[in-house]
């Protein structure tokens, strides 16, 4: 664990309490050699923020907190047609103190396999359960954009302009990892496949992965 370019030995228990007498003993925070220097350890924090503020990791948002994480989509094999999808994330940005990992093996559920679509709503729902139970003040509210919601809807058998009309009006963007997005014919090429699938509740703003 980093904590500021620092490693910071991982601890199990974080304090041992007396059941009889109540008293409490701090296990205590061992820090090491630093690894990386803080000026880039609060880079990468930056760059993790901006990928859930407005990358493929919105739908992990948590409303009065700066959440920051890394989404990731990679095939379990070669042409197995099966995917392991992942959500890393850690919050407050402003002081981290907790850090989750989502991994899944092979999802077959509505949201599809991409990271954002599958991983990053499992991360968004633990941070809001478990930063509030730690009693983690929240960031100035005060600067925190309500975030709107919107339900996902069936684009696919669209052409990528209808697609993308559609999904414009909902506030939401049309994203796809093929590189030749830019030199299709938006008019004839049909969607085949989108991430989330239809009906599933994301964030105003997110992206909504198609296959052509």
């Amino acid at each position: 664990m980093l904590i500021g370019g620092t490693y910071v030995q991982p601890r199990i228990v974080k304090a041992i309490v007396d059941s009889q007498t109540g008293e409490r003993k701090e296990v205590e925070v061992i820090k090491k050699d630093r690894v990386i220097s803080e000026e880039t350890a609060k880079n990468v924090l930056s760059m993790m923020e901006s990928v859930v503020a407005e990358g493929t990791g919105k739908n992990a948002q948590v409303k009065g907190y700066r959440i920051g994480g890394k989404t990731g989509t990679s095939e379990d094999g070669v042409n197995t047609g099966k995917y392991v999808t992942s959500f890393i994330g850690v919050a407050p940005i402003s002081n981290p103190q907790v850090t989750v990992l989502i991994t899944l093996y092979n999802p077959t559920g509505e949201g599809g396999h991409q990271g954002g679509g599958v991983a990053a709503p499992i991360g968004a729902q633990i941070f809001g359960e478990v930063l509030p139970y730690l009693e983690i003040p929240k960031d100035d509210e005060d600067n925190v954009e309500v975030i709107e919601q919107v339900e996902v809807p069936n684009v696919e058998g669209l052409t990528v302009e209808e697609a993308d009309k559609i999904l414009e009006e909902l506030g939401l963007e049309m994203y796809t990892e093929e590189e030749q997005t830019e030199e299709i014919d938006a008019k004839n090429t049909i969607i085949k496949g989108q991430t989330p699938s239809k009906g599933i509740t994301v964030n105003k703003g997110s992206n909504v992965f198609v296959e052509f």
